[in-house]
C-alpha cells in the first residue's frame, strides 16, 4: 500500500494502461467500484441530511452554520450523527441501479465508494442490497479524485478495477481504472480528451437540462401577481405613468420574491414530495437541481426582489418582507395546522391585492376586500380539498400539505369552500346597489350579470374537484379548462361594459 500511495497519478495511469490491454475483454473477476454521490444517488448525502435535520429542528440553522464555517469534515460528521433519514426516500438513479443488479446477478463484486460517514453509506448499501462492501475515503487536502484513485489502487491495484462516476472530479479515478462507467455525464465531460484513449460506457444520459431553473421558479403561478394591477381600474391611476411603471417593477419584484418562497417551500416539502404521485417529478424532489444550488437560487431571488423593492420604496421592501416571512412561516409551520393553513394562503393572495394600493397610495374599497377575501378563501379551501383528494387516489403516496386533515374532512372542506364562493357572489350583487358602485361604474347594475357566471364557475369547479380532476392549484386548472376560460372572457366583457358603457334609463336601470 505504501508503494502505491507514494506513486504519482501519472505513474498510476501508466500502469493502468497496461492492465487495460491485458484485461481487454470483460472479466467478471474485476471488481466494480461505484461512487455513491452522483452515480447511485442524484444528490449529495450531507446536504440531504442537513435539510432533513432542519425540517425536524429549524432552530438548528445557526448551529449548522457554525459547524460549516468551522470545518467541513466536522460539519459532515456532526450532521450525520444528528440527522435521522430514511434511505428509501433518497433520489436514486433507477436505470443505473438496474445496471448494477445485472452485474450483481452475474456474480461480480460491487463496492460502494463514498466520502460520507460510513454509517450513512452502510445504511444505503443495506437498503439496496447490491454491494459487497463500502469503501470510505477519508477527507484530506489532496484533490478528492486523486485521493479516491490512490485508495482504490492501493486496495485492488492500478487498472485492476472498473469505476463508475459522474463528474470532472472522477477523471483521476478513471485514468487509473481498467474500464470507465460514466453516469449522467455533462456535455463538457464527454468532450474531455481522455476519452480518446479510454474504454468507457455511458449510462443515464444527463437530464439536467437548462429548463430545470425555470421549473424551479414556477412561472405559471406568477399570474396571481397580476392582482397588483387592480388599482388600474381607477382612471386616475391609468393616467399616471409613474404608477404604471412602479406597478410593473413591483410585479417583477413580486415574481422574484414569490419564486424564492416557492423554492423554500419545495425544500421544506422535499421528503413528502418524493412520496407524492405527481410531485415526485418536481425539480428538487427529482434532484434535477441540488440542494446547495437551491439555497443559492433562494438567496439570489430574494436579494434581487428586495433590491428592486428597495429601489422603489423602503416601505415597499418592508411590505415584501412581510410576504416572504408569511410564506416561510407557511412552509415550515402553518401548512401543518388545521384551518390556519387556509387562512395563510388567503392572506398571501390578499397581500398581492393590498400591494397594488400601497403603490397607488390609496385605500382599497371595503367591498373589494370583502369580495376578494371570501373568493380567495374559497379557492384556498378548494386547493386543500384537491390536495386531500389526490392523496386518497395516490394510495401509499401522501399529500404534501393536507396532512393536518383526514379523508373524512372532505365534505366539511367542500362546504367551507362553496360557502366562500357563494358569499363572494352575494357580496358582488349587493355592491352593485351601493353609491360606491355608481361612482366607479357607468352601469353598475351590469355587475349583476357576473353573479350567475360566478355561481356557475364555482359550482362547476367543485363538481370537478369532487371527481378528483382539480389539482392543488385551481388557477392552473382554470387556465387549462376551456369552460373556465370562456367564463373569464365573458366576465371581463361584462365588467368592462359596466365600467365604460352607460345605458339609457329604462324600467330596470
Amino acid at each position: 500500500m505504501t508503494n502505491i500511495l507514494s506513486l504519482s497519478l501519472r505513474d498510476l495511469s501508466t500502469r493502468a494502461l497496461g492492465q487495460r490491454v491485458r484485461h481487454l475483454r470483460d472479466d467478471p473477476n474485476i471488481p466494480l467500484c461505484v461512487k455513491l454521490e452522483g452515480a447511485v444517488l442524484r444528490t449529495g448525502t450531507t446536504a440531504e441530511l442537513a435539510l432533513a435535520l432542519l425540517r425536524r429542528r429549524p432552530w438548528m440553522l445557526f448551529v449548522l452554520l457554525t459547524w460549516l464555517f468551522k470545518d467541513r469534515a466536522e460539519f459532515r460528521d456532526r450532521v450525520a450523527e444528528e440527522a435521522v433519514f430514511d434511505p428509501a426516500r433518497l433520489p436514486y438513479r433507477r436505470p443505473f441501479l438496474a445496471f448494477l443488479r445485472r452485474e450483481a446477478r452475474s456474480g461480480r463484486a460491487i463496492f460502494l465508494v463514498t466520502r460520507t460517514k460510513s454509517e450513512v453509506a452502510r445504511a444505503i448499501a443495506n437498503h439496496l442490497g447490491l454491494f459487497s462492501d463500502v469503501i470510505e475515503i477519508e477527507h484530506d487536502k489532496t484533490p478528492r479524485g486523486e485521493t479516491i484513485a490512490k485508495a482504490l489502487c492501493a486496495r485492488f491495484g492500478s487498472g485492476d478495477f472498473d469505476y463508475a462516476g459522474s463528474g470532472h472530479a472522477d477523471i483521476p479515478v478513471w485514468r487509473t481504472a481498467r474500464r470507465s462507467v460514466i453516469v449522467a455525464p455533462s456535455s463538457q465531460l464527454l468532450k474531455n480528451q481522455m476519452w480518446h484513449s479510454q474504454t468507457a460506457d455511458v449510462l443515464c444520459p444527463d437530464d439536467r437540462v437548462s429548463g430545470r431553473y425555470v421549473d424551479a421558479l414556477r412561472p405559471g403561478r406568477w399570474i396571481k401577481n397580476l392582482l397588483i394591477f387592480i388599482p388600474l381600474l381607477d382612471a386616475a391611476n391609468r393616467g399616471s405613468p409613474q404608477f404604471v411603471v412602479s406597478a410593473y417593477l413591483t410585479f417583477c419584484a413580486y415574481c422574484l420574491i414569490a419564486s424564492a418562497g416557492y423554492v423554500a417551500n419545495d425544500l421544506a416539502d422535499l421528503g413528502a414530495d418524493r412520496r407524492h404521485a405527481v410531485k415526485h417529478r418536481r425539480v428538487f424532489a427529482a434532484a434535477r437541481l441540488s440542494i446547495p444550488r437551491a439555497l443559492l437560487l433562494f438567496a439570489g431571488l430574494a436579494a434581487a426582489g428586495f433590491g428592486l423593492s428597495s429601489f422603489l420604496s423602503p416601505l415597499l421592501a418592508g411590505w415584501m418582507a412581510v410576504y416572504l416571512t408569511l410564506s416561510l412561516s407557511y412552509s415550515l409551520w402553518l401548512k401543518k395546522t388545521l384551518v390556519l393553513d387556509v387562512l395563510a394562503l388567503t392572506s398571501l393572495t390578499m397581500h398581492r391585492v393590498l400591494t397594488g394600493f400601497i403603490i397607488a397610495a390609496s385605500m382599497p374599497s371595503f367591498w373589494l376586500l370583502l369580495f376578494a377575501g371570501f373568493f380567495f378563501f374559497g379557492l384556498a379551501m378548494l386547493a386543500r380539498y384537491g390536495e386531500l383528494k389526490s392523496s386518497r387516489f395516490s394510495g401509499s403516496r401522501q399529500a404534501t400539505r393536507a396532512n393536518a386533515y383526514r379523508p373524512g374532512d372532505q365534505d366539511i372542506l367542500a362546504s367551507f369552500g362553496l360557502a366562500g364562493g357563494y358569499l363572494s357572489a352575494v357580496i358582488l350583487a349587493l355592491y352593485a346597489t351601493t353609491p360606491d358602485a355608481k361612482v366607479a361604474f357607468h352601469t353598475p347594475q351590469g355587475l349583476w350579470l357576473l353573479c350567475p357566471l360566478l355561481l356557475y364557475w364555482v359550482s362547476r369547479v367543485w363538481i370537478f374537484a369532487r371527481r378528483g380532476r382539480v389539482p392543488e392549484d385551481p388557477i392552473q386548472f382554470a387556465l387549462r379548462d376551456p369552460a373556465s376560460l370562456y367564463a373569464a372572457a365573458a366576465s371581463a366583457g361584462i365588467f368592462l361594459a359596466s365600467a365604460f358603457v352607460r345605458l339609457p334609463p329604462g324600467p330596470f336601470i
